[in-house]
């Protein structure tokens, strides 16, 4: 006849002291306490023991520590491992795809993922916080309050081609190229994190109609007059009336103007000297200032000249101004469809090349528009930094000329 075994009690557990040797202590269908040795400090430890599904090898795990875990409750793990078993389900590995099963729904849901991304996105690709904050935003408006707490290795391209159709069906091709690379970005990053064995979004921007490529809106020299009367009787703040004409005046795109920082500008020898990090092309820039930019700069000094940015924002004085701000008041200005910000740049290149006295690369050069050989482009924006330093006092005056036309009417 089977030896039955005697059932613990919580008087015999707590009487049981430790001694020299473990003590173990049994309590029926593989569970047990082991007493550890005084030397290793006499922790109490519940362990299951059993025989593994299919190769039968005898093996144990633990359960916890008594008293934290009562003789009650480790009896009530033992029975569902005990049912585990019965089904052929070895109980650790039962427990290795509960917690995988539980990190999967907290941190590799498609947001969370996206966030990771994004964070790693900022430090590699050196994209500004500015930036970041635009891509997230997009994000949450578009993906996120159906798709985020999906988990990532669950997105189908089914899936995909189902959420983004009304976005098509907006109009916005735009938004829905850029929302693809983005998708596109954030599969495969999860891809080598080993998330997913597949991009879901691979070939789908295939599946959309194309947007028209379209050139920035930008106004001919001719209608800088007009622009320019219209900024002056602007109901827009003086530093963002002044943000317009630093940009207007030096050539660089909307990003780069905001963060422009006075340590970064030598007043005396009228240069801009702009970091590679603040760059489109991540390559150092310097910009001559001439007489009309100083000015801005001079007008600039009492409100920020204290602060680390030229031009801080007006809510955050301690951070820039969002480089969409020139964009925005454009269109407040009535100019929405005639220009943007970045079309600037345009007017600037299109009335020195009519004038006829700058060679085509001394404009290349002042747009910071990089060559393919680095070499060559290292050497041309030294050899053209004398004539570029004639090209922005030349535009200077040019956009004084058309300022005075408008007296002049």
């Amino acid at each position: 006849m089977a030896k039955i075994a005697k059932k613990l009690t919580d008087t015999e557990i707590k009487s049981t002291k430790p001694a020299e040797k473990e003590v173990n202590l049994f309590d029926g269908d593989g569970l047990l306490l082991r007493i550890a040795p005084l030397a290793k400090g006499g922790k109490k430890n519940w362990y299951f023991r059993y025989a593994v599904p299919v190769t039968k090898k005898r093996t144990k795990v633990s359960l916890g520590t008594y008293p934290h875990l009562t003789l009650a409750k480790a009896r009530a793990l033992r029975d569902e491992y005990l049912s585990l078993l019965a089904n052929g389900i070895d109980p650790q590995v039962h427990n290795t795809q509960k917690a995988n099963a539980l990190k999967d729904a907290t941190e590799h849901t498609f947001q969370a993922v996206a966030k990771k991304w994004l964070d790693e996105k900022v430090k590699t690709s050196g994209i500004s916080q500015d930036h970041a904050n635009d891509i997230w935003r997009s994000l949450e408006r578009n993906i996120f309050p159906t798709l985020g707490d999906t988990l990532i290795k669950e997105i189908r391209p089914k899936m995909l081609k189902q959420h983004l159709d009304p976005i098509e069906k907006r109009g916005v091709l735009e938004t829905l190229r850029r929302i693809i690379s983005r998708l596109n970005e954030i599969f495969r990053y999860a891809a080598t994190e080993e998330l997913i064995e597949f991009n879901p979004a691979d070939n789908l921007a295939q599946r959309f109609s194309k947007p028209k490529k379209q050139n920035m809106p930008a106004l001919p020299p001719s209608e800088l007059p007009r622009f320019l009367m219209v900024l002056n009787n602007a109901s827009v703040r003086m530093e963002t009336r002044l943000l317009i004409e630093w940009q207007l005046l030096t050539w660089v795109r909307p990003g780069e103007a905001v963060r422009a920082r006075w340590t970064d500008i030598d007043i005396e020898t009228g240069m801009w000297n702009i970091p590679a990090e603040f760059m489109k092309m991540k390559k150092p820039h310097k910009v001559p200032l001439s007489k009309e930019a100083l000015r801005v700069l001079e007008s600039m000094k009492a409100i920020s000249g204290h602060r680390e940015w030229v031009f801080p924002s007006i809510k955050a004085p301690l951070n820039h101004m969002h480089e969409q701000t020139a964009n925005a008041a454009i269109i407040r200005m009535g100019f929405g469809g005639e220009l943007v910000a970045h079309g600037m740049r345009s007017i600037a290149r299109t009335a020195a090349e009519e004038s006829g006295k700058f060679r085509t690369d001394v404009l290349e050069a002042a747009l910071a528009h990089s060559k393919k050989d680095e070499i060559i482009a290292a050497y041309n924006r030294a050899e053209y930094l004398a004539e570029r330093v004639a090209l922005m006092q030349w535009w200077s005056d040019y956009v004084q000329a058309q300022k005075f036309k408008i007296i002049a009417a």
